[in-house]
């Protein structure tokens, strides 16, 4: 990842200048000088003495003149009363004396997280959808795609994110063979729309498809801060985002979930697709997401082959479906092989469509109970 840039107020310690991934921008000793260099200057995060008189101030001044700063404070000191005020002021993560590089490091890491996303102007109302898998092979992926293009269908465009890091397919299922990923967008110093235009790739769909790292040593150059970034300057042109997520709880997974709208969860007609979708889901509600967030996916659909019954996950997930996607893993397994899409009135794809309409809410109950019926799926 590219270094990103902080300022240091009151701290001489040499440990602050030998910071994984920080570039020391400036280092200030007075109130002016740091004004100063807050104003003219790039930095994403400032480290202080909490220790010295006037360090409230200072913390305070600096969110007034850049409300996004991440800040940390270091202090010898255990007076808890000084730690408390310094949290209220805005001082988000905290490092002890004597300053410890990777305690250091990791305070940064997490204030960064912490820290809200710089304005930037929006030109539409965004939503953010994020589509994981309860098992593997559920079929995450392809209803992410699909999704996508259903959404882009409704508003023109879309933006498709690829999350999974290490392992991810969603540039395959469309045969690209991507020239940047997101990765490149972690080298710049400062993001912006034309950086993320240049990268992602436009399909004639209208979706725009965010790739994963070409090498997965990549993949962990990428933290939660720089995706925060990404996903919320995307949102500011796009009026979809649709995130495909890793199977997998991570902080960076966590940081995806905290930014959608929406969190699909796809499973199938198993029982192990049942179970892990409530351990999921469990997880899930105790980390504080609400189940008003969450929908479920039933991929696959088929009572001619599978006994489980989508009342069966109603009942794990106290939740009815928010769609069923019939099982036409052929046709939509050789498309994906091809790289091409299904055509559209394949009943995986209007199935799809169906859950794209009630997600925005211009979708009317049952509307697409006849093909359903025909395939032995709805009422």
């Amino acid at each position: 990842m590219a270094t990103r840039r902080i300022c240091i107020y009151g701290i001489e310690d040499t440990v602050v200048k030998q910071l994984d991934g920080f570039d020391v921008a400036v280092s200030t000793s007075t109130r002016e000088e740091l004004r100063t260099s807050i104003g003219a200057e790039d930095i994403c995060a400032l480290i202080l003495d909490l220790d010295v008189h006037d360090a409230i101030d200072v913390i305070i001044e600096s969110l007034e003149m850049k409300s996004h700063l991440a800040i940390v404070g270091v202090t010898g000191s255990s007076d808890v009363n000084r730690i408390i005020q310094a949290q209220r002021a805005g001082c988000k993560q905290f490092a002890s004396r004597p300053i410890d590089r990777m305690d250091l490091t990791t305070a940064l890491t997490g204030a960064l997280q912490d820290a809200p996303a710089p304005a930037v102007a929006s030109d539409v109302d965004s939503r953010t959808i994020a589509v994981i898998g309860s098992m593997g092979g559920a079929g995450a992926t392809t209803l992410s795609c699909y999704l996508s293009m259903a959404l882009a269908e409704r508003a023109k465009t879309t933006a498709l994110i690829d999350v999974d890091f290490e392992f991810g397919m969603v540039a395959k299922s469309w045969d690209l063979s991507p020239r940047h990923t997101i990765h490149d967008l972690c080298q710049f110093d400062v993001l912006d729309r034309q950086n993320v235009e240049d990268v992602m790739i436009e399909l004639p769909s209208g979706v725009s498809v965010l790739p994963r790292p070409a090498r997965i040593q990549e993949a962990q150059e990428i933290d939660e801060a720089a995706l925060k970034e990404i996903v919320g300057l995307i949102s500011t042109w796009f009026p979809f985002v649709v995130l495909d997520l890793p199977r997998r709880l991570d902080a960076r997974t966590g940081c995806a979930i905290e930014l959608c709208d929406k969190l699909i969860i796809v499973c199938q007609q198993t029982v192990a697709g049942v179970i892990n979708a409530g351990r999921l889901t469990d997880g899930l509600l105790e980390f504080g997401v609400s189940l008003d967030q969450i929908e479920f996916v039933i991929n696959r659909y088929n009572t001619k082959i599978h006994s489980v019954t989508e009342e069966q996950l109603e009942k794990r997930v106290n939740k009815k479906p928010i769609g069923l996607v019939p099982n036409h893993y052929k046709s939509v397994g050789a498309a994906s092989d091809l790289g091409e899409p299904v055509a559209t009135r394949n009943p995986v794809r209007k199935a799809i469509s169906e859950i794209a309409a009630a997600l925005v809410g211009d979708g009317s109950p049952g509307s697409g109970s006849r093909w359903m019926a025909s395939l032995g799926i709805g009422g």
